[in-house]
């Protein structure tokens, strides 16, 4: 009797539209000397590392890795591939499949004050990550359209916070009002004295 062998982690990621690159990198690093992420944000963010990770299989190794959750798809790595190869539809194929099996982004995401947000949806608009949507949903009592956002697909970059013209919508702490106002008082010298005769 004849039973297929279960699909293996690297098949599942090239079964995922992206995904089918997988075994096309060269390990060149041509992607990493072109990636924002790896030089402005995350020192640890290495594609090949994670795409070699996928081939030999190694799921929950994969599925942990910074580099799974923080590639934003821009494609500044894409012309300059040997291979042309679209390296973010492999690192989205294997973050779609830790989705699946239940893993969370683990980045801070833009959050939504219910109380405030207009359901106007600039931040809809705007977004390059489909991460934000228009719901229904209860607030205070009343039935209201608000916009949600998936934190599983948010990267953070802060252009929904930038559109809202009722500040509904914004990164924690980091990009708040009062810390940028702070930070400019400070550049200035401090708080500006009135003089007096």
């Amino acid at each position: 009797m004849f039973h297929e062998s279960p699909e293996t982690f690297a098949e599942r990621v090239r079964a995922i539209p992206g995904g089918e690159h997988l075994e096309m990198c060269y390990s060149c690093g041509t992607c990493v000397s072109k990636c924002m992420i790896q030089q402005k944000v995350e020192p640890e963010y290495n594609p090949r590392r994670l795409i070699r990770k996928a081939v030999m299989g190694m799921e929950r190794e994969a599925f942990e890795d910074k580099t799974t959750w923080l590639c934003s798809a821009c494609d500044l790595c894409y012309p300059a591939c040997p291979q042309e190869i679209h390296i973010s539809g492999v690192l989205l194929a294997i973050k779609e499949l830790a989705l699946q099996a239940g893993h969370a982004a683990p980045l801070k995401t833009a959050v939504v004050d219910e109380l405030t947000c207009v359901a106007c949806g600039l931040c809809v608009e705007v977004c390059p990550y489909e991460a934000i949507t228009l719901v229904e949903t209860q607030v205070m009592g009343q039935t209201r359209t608000v916009a949600r956002v998936d934190a599983n697909h948010c990267m953070a970059c802060g252009l929904c916070a930038a559109s809202c013209r009722s500040t509904s919508i914004g990164l924690l702490e980091e990009f708040s009002n009062e810390v940028l106002m702070e930070e400019l008082w400070a550049w200035m010298g401090g708080p500006l004295v009135e003089v007096t005769e």
